[in-house]
């Protein structure tokens, strides 16, 4: 069983970018104990590189894939009967997507959905159950500025954060009677192979052989192109690290009353600051639709 001082940490999606980066923080500090988890276990050599001197001490690599009901049964079943408990939550493995919303296959849109909503709600589902018996703990979810804000071009990715930010309001005040919080963490763009990963998942192949704009009309493609290069400064501009990301999570981690949402740059949080006092959603919308023109 683990030390009672020391939090037990699991997090999802460790396999690069802010799992990775997250993992890696906490475990240098003495008082977390971290699982890192990830779907693919032949993907684990960067974590374990970068993990270093804290490698099985600290943090420890573990197989689970949200995407499959045994896989998460299993895992909480065997982090319970290991450790006792499971302090925190980090729901991060997601997958993305990137094209025309009619080119989106009702497979890729169930495949999207089934990471990012359904495995990551079960998990939290099984963990929450633990929890209320403990009456403690903090549930985290890695959202997205996209999880407030509609973003063209990335419908369903946006659509699935939209949803666990919904459900996750939800849940926060019920569970606060059992000292358990929950907390929307809402990046921006953020530098990690997530971006690369959001053109193979939608289109099935390697990102400089596919045509996204392939199957739609030429004023559609270039609208999208024209989107693209738009938003592009503003990308690099605002655009943080995983490292940062991390550093922004282990906060909310150790704070005494988490917040619901936590924007990890002061850009975003104005960008967040701007949708959330807009109730027609005109502003935004005619935002956007200044970086199709």
């Amino acid at each position: 069983m683990a030390d009672s001082n020391v939090k037990v940490v699991v997090i999802t999606g460790c396999s690069s970018g802010i799992g990775l980066d997250t993992a890696v923080l906490l475990a240098k500090e003495k008082n977390f104990k971290v699982l890192a988890t990830m779907r693919n276990l032949q993907k684990k050599g960067d974590l374990e590189k970068a993990a270093a001197g804290t490698l099985n001490k600290t943090l420890f690599i573990q197989e689970l894939d949200v995407s499959k009901e045994e896989s998460i049964e299993k895992f909480v079943k065997a982090t319970y009967d290991s450790e006792g408990r499971i302090d925190v939550l980090i729901n991060n493995a997601a997958i993305g997507q990137h094209g025309h919303f009619e080119s989106v296959t009702l497979e890729q849109m169930q495949s999207l959905f089934q990471t990012n909503v359904f495995g990551t709600i079960r998990i939290t589902q099984e963990v929450v159950k633990k929890m209320k018996e403990r009456k403690s703990g903090h549930i985290i979810f890695i959202s997205s500025v996209s999880g407030i804000l509609p973003f063209p071009f990335f419908d369903f990715y946006v659509g699935s954060k939209f949803a666990v930010e919904g459900i996750a309001g939800s849940m926060a005040p019920f569970l606060r009677q059992y000292n358990i919080f929950v907390t929307n963490v809402e990046p921006g763009p953020v530098q990690t192979p997530f971006v690369r990963n959001i053109r193979m998942n939608n289109q099935g192949g390697e990102l400089d052989a596919v045509d996204v704009d392939a199957g739609v009309d030429d004023f559609s493609g270039n609208l999208r192109k024209k989107f693209v290069a738009n938003y592009g400064p503003t990308m690099q501009e605002t655009m943080q690290t995983g490292e940062d990301v991390a550093q922004v999570i282990k906060n909310c981690i150790c704070s005494e009353k988490p917040s619901l949402r936590v924007q990890t740059s002061d850009s975003i949080k104005q960008r967040a600051k701007a949708a959330l006092v807009d109730p027609s959603g005109d502003k935004i919308i005619d935002e956007l639709e200044k970086l199709l023109q």
